[in-house]
């Protein structure tokens, strides 16, 4: 890049948060920097523990990073708040089932509190070192109001960064997300109000910039697709380890509802009273939020022998997994590329993939020959494909691949570059085109 422009980067989850979520961030300000920009990054200092795992890791020395606090937890507060009204209503015989000051007074979502201090902290930071650009990083989505009431301020141009779907409407997660209606059009409202006076809309596939375009086809213009990837320098871990003595199946994160789970477990469980597998020489390792779901689930299939169910742990152990598992099982909603994926091809990780058409089955296909693709929610098809994923690595069987274009594409590295490229045509010069 020919000229240095200052882009402040309103990043909630940046180290030391060790979540995955930090890893597209943190691989920006590298290489804004290494490309002749200067990123000045705002993060949190005290983050709800619910929700961010807190690891070791320090922003690199040569970026320039600081923090401000939340006002308050909105998880804790108000879930208090509901739990004493939810007693005193048992005393006149109601029962209330859903936490409704979520709904209601955690809007774009929970991480509210962070919203005050963060935006005035930012418009310090943007007189202060004359900043040129703004980014906010979503989730959370309240960093896109940051970025918005920014904007508003100071005419700054604003690029927003979303790597999750916020109002979208999916009817086959409509049973999953029962918000009330009117705060469905709330988020609606809001989202279209962050399209309309953003200069930039970046979406991580482009499956997922389609449902947009669908959906706000007046902003289209603005949308662009710049993937997840990977970025050696910044995947602490990234490396080929001794495989764990039992066969494992690895899976970390959210556990994704848009199909059915079930038959996973189920597959488990015939496979244990087959005597086909046992916990002597098999085991599915978990990481994540619904570790206790899942321990649930194996209890009650009979397989808590074989399920070792942990929660969520910093990207450096998934990593670190990932790398001694046999095989990975990969679920994610039919818009998503899992950052997982990225990781696994890179480590040479086949995958037992319950997915839906879309991106992720794409590259599956081409870069990972070894991976099962299963598309119907089975019992007997996802036993199978254990069943030949064991026999396989027993055999030393395997189909060799070529990951060349992968290297190239999907290298973080090459994303901020071209990241920057739209950045300079779109916003940073007169006729936009590109």
């Amino acid at each position: 890049m020919d000229e240095n422009k200052k882009i402040l980067m309103i990043c909630h989850y940046y180290p030391p948060l060790a979540d995955v979520g930090s890893k597209r961030s943190v691989a920006f300000s590298k290489y804004f920097r290494k490309y002749g920009w200067t990123p000045y990054v705002l993060s949190i200092k005290n983050p709800d523990k619910n929700f961010c795992i807190i690891g070791n890791e320090s922003p690199a020395p040569e970026t320039h990073c600081e923090y401000t606090y939340s006002i308050f937890n909105s998880f804790t507060l108000f879930g208090k708040i509901n739990g004493l009204l939810t007693r005193m209503s048992r005393w006149v015989g109601i029962e209330i089932k859903r936490n409704y000051f979520y709904d209601f007074f955690c809007i774009p979502d929970l991480f509210l509190g962070w919203l005050p201090f963060t935006a005035f902290h930012a418009y310090k930071m943007i007189r202060k070192y004359n900043i040129d650009l703004i980014y906010s990083s979503c989730p959370p989505f309240s960093s896109a109001l940051i970025g918005l009431i920014l904007k508003g301020i100071t005419k700054k141009p604003l690029i927003i960064d979303f790597r999750e779907a916020y109002a979208l409407r999916f009817k086959s997660l409509s049973w999953l997300y029962k918000k009330p209606y009117i705060r469905k059009i709330i988020d609606r409202k809001i989202e279209e109000m962050l399209l309309k006076n953003c200069n930039l809309f970046v979406i991580v596939t482009e499956d997922l910039r389609k449902l947009y375009i669908k959906q706000y086809p007046q902003y289209k213009e603005k949308m662009f697709t710049v993937y997840n990837g990977f970025d050696n320098n910044t995947s602490p871990g990234l490396k080929k380890e001794l495989k764990y003595e039992k066969f494992t199946i690895f899976y970390a994160g959210r556990f994704f509802y848009e199909t059915d789970p079930i038959p996973f477990f189920k597959a488990l469980s015939s496979l244990k009273i087959q005597k086909k597998i046992n916990s002597n020489h098999f085991q599915f390792l978990y990481y994540g939020k619904e570790w206790r779901l899942i321990q649930f689930i194996s209890k009650k299939y009979h397989i808590d022998d074989i399920v070792i169910s942990q929660p969520q742990t910093t990207y450096s152990k998934v990593l670190e997994s990932m790398s001694k598992s046999h095989i990975g099982l990969l679920r994610n909603m039919q818009w998503a590329i899992p950052v997982k994926l990225f990781d696994g091809i890179l480590l040479d990780l086949p995958f037992l993939a319950t997915i839906p058409v879309g991106e992720a089955e794409d590259m599956l296909k081409k870069y990972s020959p070894n991976s099962y693709i299963v598309r119907e929610e089975s019992v007997d098809e996802i036993s199978r494909a254990i069943l030949d994923a064991m026999s396989a690595h027993i055999n030393g069987r395997k189909t060799s691949r070529d990951i060349t274009e992968f290297m190239k594409k999907y290298s973080m590295e090459n994303l901020t570059v071209q990241l920057m490229k739209i950045i300079k045509i779109k916003i940073l010069t007169t006729d936009g085109k590109i």
